[in-house]
């Protein structure tokens, strides 16, 4: 009984298809299908390579003919040692049966290694390959035993030979009937791949001929959109029209609310007649009486403007103002301020001369012109500040050449102290230009703002105490002494790494200043608001005169000229003591020493840090 299939059901024609359906279809065969299309290429051809890939590494490796020709070459070296043993045998003195036996010895080994070992194991021939060995093993004393005339030796090296070259020959014929097989199957294979390399490039063919197809469709829609996109066009120029027209119109609301704007307009015809001025005009300009009446002429006006106006310098005289340029000039109002004067042509011949006030600008252009002046002159000062850093770097670096110079053409003639001496001289050059450095620095960071104070309780008395023992290093010669009063932590609100700075330069500039064997005190006094640090030198002094100024920077004592330095320490050791709320004084007279004291805030709570820029 053959089962009927069912009837469907009639389609209802009463409903249009959905029309969202075109545009659905139109999206998968613009994008899906040449998406498909493509991975269906890469696909086809990235097999294809693939499987020519496999074909092409396969006949690259041969391990059968390896084999084989491992196999043949102990054959060979068998009969060999068979050979120089009777050769020896019958008096041959140039039979080397035991070269020969070695020689045998390292085809087998060669055999029994790695892929050769696991080949022999595949085909069944394991221990066949071993009992090779073992006679190997009994052939090697009888080695020795081969002499002329020795036919016992040489009969019994031949016993043990014949098997194992029989052995060999059914390795090789094994060898050879998997290679056979091996080449077959390998065959097969390469033919199978060729197949699946033919069906795939035939694929490639058609995904082709289907991206050739896909193209030419794309191409088609390509034109039917550029129709389209002109007769959009066509629609968009006139819509421009339209639009130009009514911003035409609406340009003419604008002129007639020309009355509001803040900027004074006044326009003429194209026989420079004024037909049209806004009452800003008049009150930007202190103009006569009648200068703005209706017919008055464009040279009339702008002899009434040169006459109440001083122009700007940089920008020439308003009086080489003519009705074709459309030139721009900058008006000074004395007792009013300062106005741009814009004269333009419009298109139909007249002229609008227009009046914005700037004096707010011109302002702004003058704070800016100082702050440039300003910044000039800090530029010279680096400009200053470079050529004497250059000069102070170089006498240092000199003595440093001249020295080392000395010590490698005499420096094994000279005694210890001598050396020594030079060494003190050079190591204290070194350091006097690590001061040097370390104070430009310290003194450009202070120029751009960039040094920032951190400051906690802090105990002064380690701190002046390592800054002591670094200067004993460089001027052992200068005694430094400490006293502390009260006896104890002197605790302090500061930075700790600006204080080991302010103390260093403090002592570096004793040291200089003092004769050699000179005496350098520095006492820390603890007081209820404050912490006080006094560092006495011995020294040259400091002129009465020379103290008002002696913090600024650049600035040198009179008496310090044959002394190294450029005068920024003692600036940056008041600046940064002001940086952490404290401040650095001097108190000197000149012959008899100076006395420097720092002065710090008082730390008593060791509360959270505090900041200050």
């Amino acid at each position: 009984m053959i089962a009927r299939p069912a009837r469907e059901p009639a389609p209802d024609r009463g409903h249009a298809p959905d029309p969202s359906a075109v545009p659905s279809l139109r999206r998968v065969s613009t994008y899906v299908l040449p998406v498909l299309a493509v991975l269906t290429f890469a696909i086809f051809l990235t097999v294809s390579l693939m499987r020519l890939h496999d074909v092409e590494q396969d006949m690259r490796s041969n391990v059968d003919e390896n084999m084989l020709w491992v196999t043949a070459q102990a054959q060979v070296a068998s009969h060999r040692l068979d050979e120089e043993v009777h050769r020896r045998t019958l008096g041959d003195a140039d039979a080397r049966p035991g070269l020969r036996y070695d020689v045998l010895t390292s085809r087998l080994v060669l055999l029994d290694a790695g892929p050769q070992r696991r080949y022999v194991k595949d085909i069944g021939l394991e221990e066949t390959l071993d009992g090779t060995f073992e006679r190997l093993e009994r052939i090697e004393p009888m080695i020795d035993d081969v002499a002329p005339d020795n036919v016992e030796a040489a009969h019994a090296i031949h016993a043990e030979l014949k098997p194992l070259m029989s052995a060999l020959n059914r390795i090789a014929n094994a060898v050879m009937i998997e290679e056979w097989e091996s080449t077959g199957e390998r065959l097969d294979q390469h033919r199978a791949s060729l197949i699946q390399a033919i069906v795939m490039m035939i694929g490639i063919l058609v995904t082709g001929i289907l991206l050739t197809a896909l193209l030419m469709n794309a191409l088609r829609q390509r034109r039917h959109a550029q129709e389209a996109l002109a007769a959009h066009r066509d629609r968009l120029e006139i819509e421009v029209r339209n639009r130009t027209r009514d911003l035409e119109a609406e340009r003419r609301r604008v002129v007639d609310a020309i009355d509001t704007a803040p900027d004074g307009f006044a326009a003429f015809d194209p026989d420079d007649r004024l037909i049209l001025v806004n009452p800003q005009f008049a009150s930007l300009l202190p103009l006569p009486d009648g200068a703005l009446d209706e017919g008055q002429t464009l040279d009339t006006l702008l002899e009434s403007i040169r006459a109440v106006t001083r122009p700007d310098t940089e920008h020439g005289d308003p009086a080489d103002i003519t009705a074709d340029d459309g030139a721009q000039y900058d008006l000074e109002v004395p007792g009013r301020g300062w106005v741009q004067m814009t004269l333009r042509r419009t298109d139909d011949g007249g002229q609008v001369l227009r009046l914005a006030d700037i004096t707010s600008y011109k302002d702004a252009a003058r704070s800016l012109e100082h702050s440039l002046e300003r910044e000039r002159g800090v530029s010279e000062f680096y400009r200053s500040f470079a050529a004497m850093a250059s000069h102070q770097f170089r006498t240092p670096l000199a003595i440093i050449d001249s020295g080392l110079q000395r010590l490698l053409r005499r420096g094994e003639s000279m005694d210890r102290e001598t050396r020594e001496a030079r060494y003190r001289q050079l190591r204290d050059t070194v350091a006097h230009m690590t001061r040097l450095i370390e104070n430009a620095l310290t003194s450009a960071r202070l120029e751009g703002g960039h040094v920032a104070a951190t400051t906690t309780p802090c105990d002064l008395r380690p701190l002046a105490e390592q800054a002591i023992e670094t200067q004993r290093q460089i001027t052992p010669d200068n005694p430094v002494h400490l006293n502390v009063t009260p006896d104890g932590p002197v605790m302090a609100r500061c930075d700790r790494a600006l204080v080991e700075q302010i103390l260093a330069n403090l002592l570096s500039n004793a040291g200089k200043y003092s004769p050699e064997t000179a005496s350098i005190e520095v006492e820390l006094r603890a007081e209820p608001e404050k912490i006080t640090c006094h560092v006495t030198d011995h020294g040259i002094g400091i002129p009465e005169e020379d103290q008002a100024r002696l913090f600024d920077r650049f600035f040198r004592a009179r008496n310090a000229a044959r002394h190294t330095g450029i005068g920024l320490g003692l600036g940056i050791a008041r600046q940064l003591a002001r940086t952490q709320g404290g401040d650095l004084t001097v108190r000197s007279r000149e012959g008899e020493g100076s006395t420097f004291t720092l002065e710090l805030p008082r730390g008593q709570d060791p509360d959270e840090p505090q900041h200050t820029e």
